[in-house]
């Protein structure tokens, strides 16, 4: 299962800033690297990505148990600013060559 916590403030609908907020998380709580290549790369558990417009962070469920604490602070995360979360079925699928 997967959950998705989208850049938007509940329940007023304002997009949360600033926009490149998801990947300075994950990079803030250790879950992304710059690699040989010099473009950064996430965990295989973790991607940022946009949905319905505002940016987003989808997390592998598994992420609890590789990287409970990065797992744990992004929920904090979400919910002290009152960002939209929601689970849905799926898995997080990274372009082969990443690491």
């Amino acid at each position: 299962m997967l959950i998705v916590i989208e850049g938007v403030v509940t329940p007023n609908k304002q997009k949360f800033r600033p926009s490149d907020w998801a990947e300075m998380l994950m990079e803030g709580v250790g879950l992304a690297h710059f690699g040989q290549n010099h473009k950064i790369h996430y965990e295989n558990d973790v991607e940022p990505a946009t949905t319905d417009g505002y940016a987003s962070i989808i997390l592998d469920e598994a992420l609890s148990q590789t990287h409970p604490e990065a797992f744990a602070e992004i929920l904090r995360f979400a919910d002290e600013n009152h960002l939209h979360r929601f689970m849905k079925e799926g898995s997080i699928s990274h372009a082969t060559g990443q690491s």
